[in-house]
């Protein structure tokens, strides 16, 4: 995306706003409240959609990446996108799910479902990426599985007892409005870092996601002036809000998207040796990037032998080189040592890559030393027929 383009749809966007603002009394002649449920369930479940996509990009990317931020992401994500089906299940007019469909349930998921998005997303822009030992996924999973849990059963159990958000006809209460201009200020913080963080480096990226807290933060400022839930400010609010999580797609997708091969990964494609980085997990060395000529020769695919243990990738030798891996791992000492595999002899190197005085992952290289070791050989076996065939001599003269 380019700055032109991410001001053109600022600008279509406000434009939208003041448009409606402007020519409200026209639009609601045209706009029929009896079709909104129906409206709102295709929009509520489009942002849904978006929100699982998000889960699974962080899914997937977090079996080669183990990324502070992708987990934060993938929680995060995870529990909006189960609040919002609560939300949009439990909407007035809706049919019957556990109880009946009210605009309190409702209004209550959907704050908390932008409490959670708001400040998780803004924890993930501001924190520093830390890489993490373990594999959390499915602990987050539960995590999340347990929090949706608890806001489901306070909302169900305690409906009565809530306080007051909405008053169907009049519009939202100061309480909902105050949720929702703290909401609108922690979307419009996320918006400037994102534009900080594109004015140091550039990345489209950055223009995704600002556009995409630009949309948020203009969604739940309409959410503080509708008087029913049903009204058109509340549809065009949910319009905002879905193009607010395309956006945070977008641009999470083209974070985790591979791009184009740079020259130096296009020389270590070629190489004749290999490099690879691998953790500790789960009390296992795990494999997160091979890449190399010498795995080609050996009719290995490095694209996929990522998740592949150390000991399984050097069956000949795995106890020692897994020896050599703890010692790197627990000493944070550089090692090399000789290896051999499928009648290659290597000499491989490990390199502790540290974080805060403790060891988060190594990286190494291997190098295929079969040709030298040949040859000295040979040179060996030269050296040593001179010398027998003087003791043959020898003793045949005695």
């Amino acid at each position: 995306m380019s700055e032109r383009r991410f001001l053109g749809y600022v600008l279509a966007a406000i434009m939208a706003l003041m448009g409606v603002h402007v020519f409200h009394p026209q639009l609601v002649k045209i706009y029929d409240p009896v079709n909104y449920v129906s409206f709102h369930a295709i929009l509520e479940f489009s942002s849904i959609f978006i929100s699982f996509m998000i889960v699974l990009f962080s899914w997937r990317a977090l079996k080669q990446n183990n990324s502070a931020k992708l987990l934060i992401l993938l929680f995060a994500f995870l529990t909006v996108g189960m609040v919002d089906l609560l939300h949009t299940l439990s909407f007035k007019g809706m049919p019957h799910f556990l109880t009946e469909s009210s605009v309190a349930k409702a209004t209550c998921f959907w704050v908390f479902a932008r409490m959670v998005e708001a400040i998780l997303m803004l924890a993930v822009l501001v924190m520093p990426d830390r890489r993490i030992r373990k594999d959390w996924r499915k602990p987050v999973l539960w995590a999340s599985i347990l929090l949706t849990s608890s806001i489901m059963a306070i909302v169900f159990i305690f409906e009565k007892s809530l306080p007051v958000l909405v008053v169907e006809g009049q519009g939202t209460t100061s309480l909902k409005n105050g949720l929702e201009y703290f909401i609108s200020f922690l979307h419009f913080l996320s918006l400037i870092v994102c534009l900080y963080h594109y004015y140091l480096e550039k990345s489209n990226v950055y223009l995704n996601l600002a556009l995409a807290f630009t949309f948020l933060f203009f969604s739940e400022m309409i959410f503080t002036v509708y008087q029913s839930v049903f009204d058109l400010d509340n549809f065009s609010g949910h319009i905002f809000k879905v193009l607010g999580y395309y956006f945070i797609l977008k641009g999470i997708y083209y974070l985790l998207k591979p791009g184009k091969k740079t020259s130096a990964e296009s020389i270590v494609k070629k190489s004749p040796g290999a490099v690879f980085s691998f953790a500790k997990m789960d009390g296992q060395f795990v494999f997160s990037y091979l890449e190399g000529g010498l795995l080609r020769e050996l009719g290995m695919k490095p694209g996929r032998m990522a998740g592949t243990q150390v000991e399984d990738l050097l069956p000949s030798s795995a106890g020692a080189v897994v020896d050599h891996c703890n010692d790197c791992w627990d000493s944070g000492d550089k090692h090399t040592f000789a290896a051999f595999l499928k009648e290659r002899h290597l000499i491989i190197s490990l390199s502790p890559v540290m974080q805060e005085g403790v060891v988060i992952e190594i990286c190494g290289s291997a190098t295929d030393v079969s040709a030298f070791v040949e040859k000295n050989s040979r040179h060996m076996d030269k050296r040593k027929k001179p010398a027998n065939d003087k003791k043959e001599k020898l003793l045949r003269t005695l």
